[in-house]
């Protein structure tokens, strides 16, 4: 299978140089004269493996073109082309995510090794990691048979099957069926994040409505955030419109949602619940939703950290009057993903010692 090259750059005559030295090398090659062309191009032909992008172009440059590039097209390898007064700026473009440079004027026989070097090494890390993804994957599914077994002997036991318990043993008893709860739901969820970036999830859909379902979860969380001294509110219309949506996902959501409210609150503090209809875009379109959002007045988010906040595995490190406390967002990923599955959108609003508000919409149906 041919690998298929675009070429960025103002000057066309350089354009068909490189086209015709690349295209006799056994390359497919496509053109673009500036970083707008550049990314219609990348979202026209979804077979691009490499960019060579020039610096200095009109319209929108090259720093910019990479800076989108590898946001919207992060497995796309950019080799930046520049010229002698470029060199400390092709230096910061490596830093921002190029994977080489070359000076102008071009050797031909240095820009195919380097070509080829660049995709050798793009072919090498995909192989590694979809071998990584296999063994995590399988990894995970092995551990699901011990963890179900540990929940079903602990239920077991309760029951008293073996015989009554003392109150130290209940005790300690109730502290491994949360441990392993904790651990089973965990290992779910990674399962679930796989299947996502796989594309491989199944959604069971069927009609759900919103708020019937959160007024069922409030009185669970009322319970909870009384407990650790919170207030909680309720902000729910009379009716909303139906959703067609997979229960359990949307209960891990919202639950996910909850359970960060309560733990990054400060006492004393309110939790809000709330539930609105809104439109939306979605594909250029507008479209009519039912929004849910939590609120709190906790920690909140440092302005710079709000981009990534639903990454997988990003730790952000937050600091209060209370000191240090580093939050781990795997559940933000999962919930992201999730909710983009069921055609939705995700968002956060926060304002650092003062509180965050995250919001989900799903399409009505």
């Amino acid at each position: 299978m041919k690998n298929t090259i675009l070429i960025v750059d103002d000057e066309e005559s350089l354009r068909l140089t490189l086209k015709l030295r690349l295209t006799a090398q056994g390359f497919d090659v496509v053109t673009a004269a500036d970083g707008e062309e550049a990314l219609a191009q990348l979202k026209q032909h979804s077979e691009i493996d490499l960019v060579l992008l020039d610096i200095n172009m009109p319209k929108m440059d090259g720093i910019e073109a990479l800076s989108q590039i590898t946001q919207l097209y992060p497995t796309v390898e950019v080799i930046m082309l520049t010229g002698f007064a470029d060199f400390t700026t092709a230096i910061e473009c490596l830093k921002k995510g190029a994977k080489d440079y070359l000076v102008k004027p071009i050797e031909v026989t240095e820009l195919v090794t380097r070509v080829k070097t660049a995709l050798r090494a793009r072919s090498s890390e995909n192989e590694l990691k979809k071998l990584r993804s296999s063994f995590f994957s399988t990894f995970l599914h092995d551990m699901l048979g011990p963890l179900k077994t540990i929940e079903s002997t602990v239920e077991q036991i309760k029951e008293g099957l073996t015989g009554r318990l003392s109150n130290d043993q209940a005790v300690l008893l109730g502290y491994i069926e949360s441990l392993s709860e904790r651990l089973l739901a965990r290992t779910r969820n990674v399962i679930d994040l796989s299947k996502f970036e796989e594309g491989t999830i199944e959604l069971n859909k069927h009609p759900l409505d919103l708020l019937t379902f959160l007024q069922a979860v409030s009185l669970r969380y009322e319970i909870i955030a009384k407990g650790k001294k919170l207030g909680f509110k309720k902000e729910f219309p009379s009716s909303v419109p139906q959703i067609l949506c997979d229960f359990d996902r949307i209960d891990t959501v919202v639950n996910s949602l909850l359970d960060n409210a309560i733990q990054y609150s400060k006492s004393n503090g309110t939790i809000t619940l709330g539930l609105t209809t809104t439109t939306f875009q979605q594909n250029g379109k507008t479209l009519n939703g039912v929004q849910v959002y939590v609120k709190d007045e906790g920690i909140g988010i440092a302005p710079e950290e709000l981009d990534s906040i639903f990454s997988k595995f990003k730790t952000t490190e937050h600091h209060s009057s209370g000191g240090e406390q580093k939050i781990t967002q795997f559940s933000l990923a999962i919930a992201k993903h999730i909710i983009e599955a069921h055609g939705g959108v995700i968002s956060v609003e926060s304002v650092l010692g003062k509180g965050s508000t995250f919001k989900f919409i799903l399409p009505v149906q």
